[in-house]
């Protein structure tokens, strides 16, 4: 199936296609310094994977790349099985706060699972909390903590939310649902940030839109060599998975 190297899978073998009509001539060149071409055969670097798409227990869930490296398939970790394929957690390799986050979904061990795909992130998310204050979370998939906070941008997938009687991360929350937050799986210092943001236990909260999160390049492997691929070029670069 043809699509853009911005929306392709990641860890995939892709094959460029073709170009858009709004391709000029500065991108042509910028480019062709790449060696990409049509026909040119590339792969984008595993590395600026930033989510994965999970099927288990009869459903489908999106979780970050980083959080999910410290689950363990059998003999592998869960990021290095590819699109299909299927296997059974054997550990997880977390402290006692992304335990608690991990169970919370049901992703346990023992827990069989099986890899969709690889996607890139959907964007910062503004959220309003309490019905004044907002802020902004990100959707990274993994726990900052100390001198690496984010001033306004905070990690929303430690931050859980009951939405219409079910549990969900804040992450994942789509821009009009609200709900009441149930529990934070994080470390004092980071509860203590998130607080500072009113996003405690118990307050009312509403997502409202998402932020484009796409600006940076997109780093892609092209016969052995990486190249940095501007945002508005990916749009206008059609592959296919080989």
């Amino acid at each position: 199936m043809k699509t853009t190297l911005k929306m392709a899978e990641r860890k995939r073998g892709l094959k460029v296609t073709g170009f858009h009509k709004s391709l000029g001539g500065f991108g042509q060149k910028l480019l062709a310094r790449m060696d990409i071409r049509k026909g040119t055969e590339l792969e984008i670097e595993p590395a600026y994977v930033s989510e994965m798409l999970l099927r288990f227990q009869g459903k489908t869930i999106r979780l970050g790349y980083e959080s999910l490296l410290s689950v363990i398939v059998g003999d592998r970790r869960l990021t290095d099985l590819e699109p299909g394929e299927s296997g059974t957690i054997s550990a997880l390799e977390v402290g006692r706060g992304e335990l608690a986050k991990f169970s919370a979904l049901d992703l346990t061990k023992g827990t069989s699972v099986r890899v969709k795909k690889y996607v890139p992130g959907s964007g910062p998310l503004f959220v309003e909390v309490q019905g004044a204050h907002i802020a902004m979370v990100n959707v990274e998939g993994f726990i900052i903590a100390g001198d690496e906070l984010y001033e306004y941008e905070l990690p929303g997938d430690v931050v859980f939310v009951k939405v219409e009687g079910k549990e969900k991360q804040l992450s994942s929350m789509k821009p009009g649902e609200k709900g009441r937050i149930s529990f934070i799986a994080a470390n004092a210092e980071l509860a203590a940030e998130l607080d500072r943001h009113w996003i405690k236990e118990g307050n009312k909260i509403k997502a409202l839109h998402r932020k484009d999160s796409d600006a940076h390049p997109l780093m892609v492997s092209v016969k052995e060599k990486r190249h940095h691929i501007p945002k508005g070029l990916t749009e206008k670069i059609y592959v296919e998975v080989i």
